[in-house]
């Protein structure tokens, strides 16, 4: 701070080994300078020439003293730090409960893990059987009403007309095409009151064949409805295959019974149908109608027509449209997710079941490989929490006489992180440094009501230079108007900064507007008289434009409004013509 001066620092480490450990000696150099300033005659025009002791620290190049400019106080802080005096025991007993609840959080989240992704597991499979039970429904709902819309145009024709042999003979070519069209009809056949055949798909039919024993032709006897009827699977007396009979009522004018119409559904494409969904290895789909087996996957025909044995999955199904389940299969005994839906029109239910240790399979695998890995993990840490156990009693005697010297060489180097005052181009201090003397001057100069100016320094067209003989030679053409502006400022206390670009600031503690007009006037000269050469200008070499600002600060001037004063005369100086110097008023 201004009359009291500064204190530089060099701190030389030096470290003398000996068998009982190692101790570190701090060497301090102190050097003091004292700045006194002599307040500017305005009247004179000249400056102050300052002191030798009032130079700033050296630019780069310079004495290794100004690189490690520090506080004498601080040094002798860090050579009293005090030991550390934690309790090793307490040190070493903490990295041993760290070790030990590093291995339970890793063993606890491992098995939350394995748990959720059971869940996860058995939820997706879950999603995946209900969505496939509701295709399998509508493929099978589909089926059914193309069979059910065929019979009902057949009975259609057949009661708008009389049963006579020329209107069964114009039928047979259409039962035909029926049969040939559609994949899943197996045939389609006609009977009367007592059940004889009187129509059929088939070429030919034993003419003593009756149907009035089946199932169904006694429910249309017996039954007024126009409603189709699915009966459960029937061995067909005309091919010797499993078929799902599907009939109707057909009635005369008055409505009394004159007989049946009968489509039927081949069993085999059921099984197609059902074989085409994947559902494991032990998975199952089935369709019941009234309780009892339509078709199942995997097919038994012992299963055909097998009812539902009264269990809570029953009644879950006779209570619910659609869901999912996990129960054991009465059939095979096999543990199942079972998701269930109902066909829309038809009493129809359709379930798909995937084998529960299928779906678990690959979980349990993970689940195994995730535990080994964790336990492995457990048994590094224990082993690293061995090592560094012994690691940590071995270390810490060691440690207790380095932590001192550790914390010191930190403190320099934290100093050593501002040592970036220059700019690495030209050699001259940086913007940053130019702020922070600008502020102690204009302080000083406050306090001993003294004068201080500013001269900003603008190379001319220096894009154009650039742009004519490339940034080469334009970062040698900022050296040597450095080396110009240096050179003109010969006082110690002078500082000439790089403001940024192509500017460059001089900072005159002491002196007046008349003296740093002077001193600008020099400095445009030497820049001219490097004779760098510059074709881009009217002058044919390089100039300056200088704006000088000086004053003698009151308490409510600021080091901003001085700044701004030197740009604004730059400003003019440019707009005047360039090369020239222009003291702001």
């Amino acid at each position: 701070m201004g009359d009291q001066g500064s204190i530089h620092a060099i701190a030389l480490w030096d470290k003398d080994h000996a068998q009982s450990g190692c101790s570190t000696r701090l060497t301090v150099e102190c050097h003091v300078h004292r700045h006194p300033l002599r307040a500017c005659s305005s009247e004179s025009g000249m400056r102050s020439s300052g002191s030798p002791e009032d130079q700033p620290p050296e630019r780069p190049g310079g004495a290794a003293e100004s690189a490690l400019s520090v506080s004498f106080s601080d040094y002798v802080a860090l050579s009293q730090s005090p030991p550390d005096r934690r309790p090793k025991a307490d040190a070493i007993r903490r990295a041993r409960w760290l070790v030990v609840f590093v291995c339970l959080a890793l063993l606890a989240t491992n098995a939350w893990l394995i748990v959720d992704a059971r869940a996860h597991a058995i939820a997706q499979a879950a999603l995946a059987s209900t969505n496939l039970a509701r295709a399998v429904t509508e493929r099978v709902e589909g089926t059914v009403s193309e069979i059910e819309h065929i019979l009902d145009g057949i009975v259609f024709e057949l009661e708008r007309s009389d049963l006579t042999p020329r209107v069964l003979e114009r039928m047979q070519p259409i039962l035909v095409h029926h049969v040939a069209a559609v994949e899943q009809i197996k045939g389609i056949f006609i009977y009367d009151a007592q059940g004889k055949w009187i129509a059929s798909s088939e070429p030919t039919w034993d003419p003593a064949a009756n149907n009035a024993d089946r199932p169904y032709f006694k429910h249309h006897r017996s039954n007024p409805s126009a409603k189709a009827l699915i009966g459960a699977p029937i061995v067909s007396r005309s091919s010797g295959e499993w078929v799902v009979p599907v009939s109707r009522r057909l009635n005369d004018p008055d409505g009394d019974f004159v007989g049946v119409a009968l489509v039927t559904l081949r069993l085999q494409y059921l099984r197609n149908l059902l074989d085409k969904f994947d559902v494991g290895g032990e998975g199952a789909i089935a369709l019941f109608l009234a309780d009892r087996i339509m078709v199942r996957r995997p097919f038994k025909e012992t299963d055909l027509g097998s009812p539902l044995p009264q269990t809570p999955l029953k009644a879950l199904l006779d209570a619910t449209p659609a869901g999912t389940a996990d129960a054991r299969s009465t059939l095979d005994g096999v543990w199942r997710l079972i998701s269930f839906e109902r066909t829309r029109n038809y009493p129809i239910l359709v379930t798909v079941a995937v084998s529960k240790e299928e779906v678990l399979r690959s979980w349990r695998t993970a689940s195994m490989l995730q535990t080994g890995w964790a336990l492995f993990l457990c048994l590094v840490l224990g082993l690293a929490g061995l090592y560094v156990n012994r690691s940590m009693r071995r270390r810490l005697k060691a440690e207790s006489g380095l932590r001192a010297t550790r914390d010191a060489l930190a403190q320099a180097n934290a100093r050593l992180a501002h040592m970036a005052q220059y700019d690495g181009l030209t050699g001259l201090p940086n913007r940053r440094y130019f702020d922070s003397r600008l502020i102690k001057y204009f302080k000083q100069a406050q306090r001993e009501r003294s004068c201080i100016a500013v001269v900003m320094v603008d190379v001319d067209e220096f894009k154009k230079y650039n742009d004519h003989y490339g940034h080469v030679e334009g970062d040698q053409c900022l050296k040597r108007v450095a080396e110009a502006l240096s050179a003109t400022a010969q006082r110690p206390i002078d500082l000439v900064a790089r403001y940024g670009g192509e500017e460059m600031v001089l900072l005159l503690p002491g002196t007046d507007a008349a003296g740093a007009v002077l001193l600008a006037q020099a400095a445009r000269r030497a820049v001219v008289d490097q004779n760098i050469p510059h074709v881009a200008t009217a002058l044919g070499k390089v100039s300056v434009s200088l704006g000088v600002a000086a004053c003698m600060p009151g308490p409510a001037d600021t080091p901003n409004a001085l700044l701004k004063a030197a740009d604004a005369a730059l400003y003019q100086a440019k707009k005047n013509g360039r090369n020239r110097v222009y003291p702001a008023h």
